[in-house]
């Protein structure tokens, strides 16, 4: 997910009759979480504050992730991001890196997960883009200590069903 300080505006309530005003901010600093859920367990992995969206990040990520679980056989399900695609990535013993169809967000669970953050920061200028992590990183806690909330937010009907065999 990639965050910054340009404005992200989403509805507000206001009096009927009257218009919200919200400020806005063009500022160009931004950068990246990289954030793997586990739709069936609701437990999550996630890396902020990343510069860039490149493959070298993207295998950081897959490296940090594999260390926080060296015993298992740890499966991602990505979308086909450019720098998702290299090999190396599926040369991480343990990994295994499977890929999405083209252009179908919406069988991405954490699209859903990134949404509910995005909701944090929404309507809001941050001076500085630490404070902006900052609060994203207090959703972020709050929302992945939950793991019952995060199983109904990322685990769609079709993940659940095709896992119920797999043990």
């Amino acid at each position: 997910m990639r965050y910054g300080l340009i404005s992200n505006f989403r509805r507000s309530w206001s009096r009927v009759g009257e218009r919200t005003v919200i400020d806005s901010q063009k500022a160009f600093d931004n950068r990246y979480l990289f954030s793997a859920v586990a739709p069936l367990s609701g437990e999550s992995f996630h890396l902020s504050g990343i510069d860039g969206f490149d493959t070298e990040a993207a295998h950081v990520f897959l490296l940090e992730l594999k260390k926080q679980h060296p015993d298992r056989t740890v499966i991602v399900v990505w979308d086909n991001a450019p720098c998702h695609r290299p090999k190396i990535h599926r040369e991480i013993p343990g990994l295994i890196v499977l890929f999405l169809p083209p252009y179908s967000p919406e069988l991405n669970p954490a699209e859903r997960f990134f949404e509910e953050l995005r909701k944090a920061t929404a309507n809001t200028i941050f001076k500085t883009i630490e404070e902006q992590e900052k609060a994203i990183e207090e959703n972020l806690i709050a929302v992945t200590d939950d793991h019952a909330a995060m199983r109904r937010l990322t685990g769609y009907e079709w993940i659940t069903i095709q896992c119920s065999g797999v043990s």
